[in-house]
C-alpha cells in the first residue's frame, strides 16, 4: 500500500467542445473560454460560524498533513512507514463521466494531481448521494497500462503492475482510495456540457475513511502531469484562475473559476511561480517578507525561502482555509499585529489572537512582500474574520517549516495560475459581479 494526496479544492460549472478522438488518444479539441462555478463545502453547518468553525478545524488538520508529508518526502521513504499525502479541499464541481454518462460532485483541490470516482464493482465503498460509475456499462472505457507514461507519473502511489496500472492512496486522516488508473469521457459541470474525451482518472474500487464526505469522489488541480490542467494542456492555454466570495457570505452565490481565454487579468500583479522537484504538485510562491502598517515585520532574511532538500517554501492551496506561517514568522507577524491595536484581546481557547468586535476599532493593514516588488495588500477582512458571534479572530496560524497561502486571503482576488509561463497574478476584485 502506498500514499497519497493532500487536497484541497474548488467546485465548477463548465460547457465543453466536443471531440472525437479515441479515449486512448488522449486529444483534445481548444476551447475558446470556459467558466466554472465554485461550491464551497458546507457538511451540513446550520449557520454561518458552524460552516466557518468546520472549515477551520479542516485547515488545521490539512496543515498538519500538509507538513508531515512534505517532511516524509524529504526524508525518504521507510518500508515500515506508508506515505501521507494530503486530505480533501474545501469546494466541489460537478463532472460527469462515462458513455453513457453518470454524474457526480467531486471535491476539487489546486494542492493534489489525480482525478477519481468511486467504481464499481465495490470492494468498499463510502455513502454517496449519486450512483456509482460502473465501468463496464460504459463504451469509452478503457484501462491504462504498465507501460503507458500517465502510469510512471503514478510514482510511488503505483501498486505494481502486471498488464494494467493500479494505484493506492493513503491520506492523512487516515481516509483510503485504491482501484485501476484508465481512460474515460468527461463532462464537466451541472449542465448538459459536451464529453471530453480521453482524460485519466483513477476508477477507485476501495474507498475508506471519512475525508471524501460530500463528494464521490476528487479531481486534481495541481502541477503534475495527471492533474486536470495538465492533461487539459496547451487547449487550455495551460492557465485556469478563480476569485473566491467571502466565507462569511451567507448568499447562495457561488464562485467562478475560468480556464483558457477566460482566466485572462489585465492590471493585475505578476510573480514567478517556484517548482520544487520534491513535491511537484504545489504551486510555491516566492515570499520575501510582510509589512504591517507599510513597515517591514522583523521577519530573518530568507524565512519563506525553498531550501534545497525541498522543505521551507510557501505554497498557495485553495484547500486550506487559514494561512499559515513557519513559527520564525507568524511569532513576531502575531506580536506586531497585537501591539497595532490599542485593544486588549480576548482569551480564547483556540490560541487564535482575539478581540471583542467594535465599530471603532482600528485594525492595521498588512501586505505579503514578493519576489520582483510586487506587494499582495490584504485588506482586514482577509485576515481578521468572525468567529463565536462577537469576536473577531487573526486568520493565520503558526507552522513548523512549509507556509501555506490560505484561502480566507484569497477572497475577493482574482488569481490567475499560468503553468506554462510558470507565473502566478492577483488582482482585488469583486467576485460576486464577475
Amino acid at each position: 500500500m502506498e500514499c497519497s494526496k493532500l487536497l484541497g479544492v474548488l467546485a465548477f460549472i463548465c460547457f465543453l467542445i466536443p471531440v472525437m478522438s479515441s479515449s486512448s488518444e488522449r486529444q483534445f479539441t481548444a476551447w475558446s473560454k470556459l467558466r466554472v462555478n465554485l461550491t464551497r463545502r458546507s457538511e451540513g453547518e446550520s449557520n454561518s460560524a458552524e460552516r466557518l468553525r468546520s472549515a477551520v478545524d479542516r485547515s488545521k488538520r490539512r496543515m498538519n498533513t500538509i507538513e508531515a508529508f512534505v517532511e516524509q518526502q524529504i526524508a525518504g521513504p521507510l518500508d515500515t512507514e506508508t506515505p501521507i499525502r494530503v486530505g480533501s479541499g474545501e469546494f466541489l464541481m460537478s463532472v460527469a463521466v462515462g458513455t453513457p454518462s453518470v454524474s457526480f460532485e467531486a471535491i476539487v483541490d489546486t494542492g493534489s494531481d489525480l482525478i477519481w470516482t468511486q467504481c464499481m464493482p465495490c470492494q468498499s465503498c463510502y455513502t454517496q448521494p449519486t450512483p456509482i460509475f460502473d465501468p463496464s456499462q460504459s463504451s469509452s472505457y478503457s484501462t491504462v497500462s504498465c507501460t503507458d507514461s500517465l502510469c510512471d507519473a503514478l510514482g510511488a502511489f503505483q501498486t505494481g503492475c502486471t498488464s494494467d496500472c493500479t494505484f493506492d492512496y493513503m491520506y492523512g486522516d487516515g481516509s483510503e482510495t485504491s482501484g485501476d488508473l484508465a481512460y474515460e469521457s468527461f463532462s464537466i459541470g451541472s449542465g448538459s456540457g459536451s464529453m471530453v474525451q480521453g482524460i485519466a482518472f483513477g476508477c477507485s474500487h476501495d474507498n475508506q475513511g471519512r475525508g471524501f464526505s460530500q463528494g464521490s469522489g476528487l479531481v486534481g488541480l495541481g502541477r503534475g502531469s495527471l492533474s486536470l490542467i495538465s492533461q487539459l494542456g496547451s487547449k487550455v492555454d495551460n492557465k485556469f484562475s478563480y476569485c473566491l466570495l467571502p466565507i462569511t457570505d451567507s448568499s447562495s452565490q457561488t464562485s467562478p473559476l475560468f480556464f483558457g481565454e477566460g482566466s485572462s487579468l489585465s492590471g493585475a500583479n505578476t510573480i514567478p511561480l517556484i517548482k520544487n522537484s520534491v513535491n511537484p504538485s504545489f504551486w510555491y510562491i516566492p515570499v520575501t517578507g510582510i509589512t504591517l502598517n507599510g513597515n517591514p515585520v522583523n521577519i530573518p532574511a530568507g524565512t519563506f525561502d525553498l531550501q534545497s532538500d525541498g522543505s521551507g517554501g510557501m505554497i498557495i492551496d485553495s484547500g486550506t482555509t487559514y494561512t499559515y506561517l513557519n513559527e520564525v514568522a507568524y511569532s513576531p507577524l502575531r506580536e506586531a499585529i497585537q501591539s497595532s491595536i490599542d485593544v486588549t484581546p480576548v482569551e480564547d481557547s483556540s490560541g487564535d489572537l482575539c478581540y471583542q468586535k467594535s465599530d471603532n476599532m482600528a485594525l492595521p493593514s498588512l501586505a505579503f512582500n514578493f519576489h520582483g516588488g510586487a506587494n499582495y495588500n490584504l485588506p482586514p477582512e482577509n485576515f481578521f474574520i468572525p468567529q463565536y458571534g462577537d469576536l473577531l479572530c487573526l486568520a493565520m496560524g503558526s507552522s513548523r517549516g512549509l507556509s501555506i497561502f490560505g484561502n480566507v486571503q484569497q477572497q475577493n482576488f482574482h488569481i490567475l495560475y499560468d503553468n506554462a509561463q510558470n507565473t502566478l497574478s492577483f488582482k482585488p476584485t469583486k467576485c460576486d459581479s464577475l
